[in-house]
């Protein structure tokens, strides 16, 4: 009997230290039952979709499988919603990230790119999000990613940079037709990536392409507080465009060029 009360303890102080271990890469989760039900009454969160409080062994690297993790933050500062948009859903496939991989900063700039696009019916992608801003990995908190804008490729005002205490708010939730539509989420990835070097970097140089692009997204609401969540729902049910005009405005940016027939 002494033996096997020993080997308890032991295995007890081994998965406390495994904890820690966990703990120290990680925060502990602060997300209460009750946060997840306010995503559900003020967030208008559909019931279909399924959240729930993370597990004791589970952690924004390693979650249960079937499902996916998100911070609160993600819902109450950054516009995202459910169904979670197929275009973002994209871009973190092509990129290879987990959406609890990025930061909020990251979130909200890949929001207000999809939806000023979707606004002016362009096409918006994991290449013009590159030639418009820089990937970069998060030295304060590893293994996260964050953006900011290229020189000379600033369109959106007033995006907050820092979050505080937002890697507490950590939750789960089921990876369904609910909570991602008819997105193909075996792309996703579950565990997180150490780099993102085989993405595609963007271009330092400003091609017509490009600059057409940024004259387009600029002349609409460039201020991250004119985006609020119900707009943001409502610009993602309209259907993407297919970049019309954005070559009528390269010609735009270039009046002395001759037409030719």
């Amino acid at each position: 009997m002494r033996s096997v009360k020993k080997e308890s303890k032991i295995g007890m102080k081994t998965r406390s230290i495994s904890r820690c271990l966990r703990r120290s890469i990680f925060p502990c989760p602060t997300t209460k039952a009750d946060d997840l039900e306010d995503l559900y009454k003020t967030y208008g969160v559909d019931r279909a979709v399924i959240l729930d409080l993370a597990g004791t062994n589970e952690t924004p690297g390693t979650t249960r499988e079937g499902y996916y993790g998100a911070y609160l933050s993600f819902f109450h500062s950054c516009g995202l919603i459910f169904q979670i948009p197929e275009p973002i859903l994209e871009i973190l496939a092509e990129l290879g990230l987990s959406l609890a991989q990025i930061l909020p900063n990251f979130l909200r700039y890949l929001i207000a790119f999809l939806v000023r696009a979707r606004e002016e019916g362009l096409s918006f992608g994991l290449s013009e999000f590159r030639q418009l801003v820089l990937v970069k990995w998060n030295q304060q908190n590893p293994g996260t990613f964050l953006v900011s804008p290229r020189p000379g490729r600033h369109i959106i005002e007033d995006i907050p940079y820092r979050d505080e205490k937002w890697r507490e708010q950590f939750f789960v939730f089921k990876m369904d037709r609910a909570s991602m539509g008819e997105f193909d989420f075996s792309r996703l990835r579950w565990s997180w990536a150490e780099n993102i070097d085989s993405a595609p970097s963007g271009s330092s140089s400003m091609s017509d392409e490009i600059h057409g692009l940024i004259r387009i997204l600029r002349r609409g609401h460039s201020n991250w507080s004119s985006f609020d969540q119900i707009w943001i729902r409502t610009v993602f049910a309209m259907p993407e465009g297919i970049n019309r005009p954005l070559w009528l405005e390269v010609l735009r940016t270039r009046p002395n060029t001759p037409r030719k027939s």
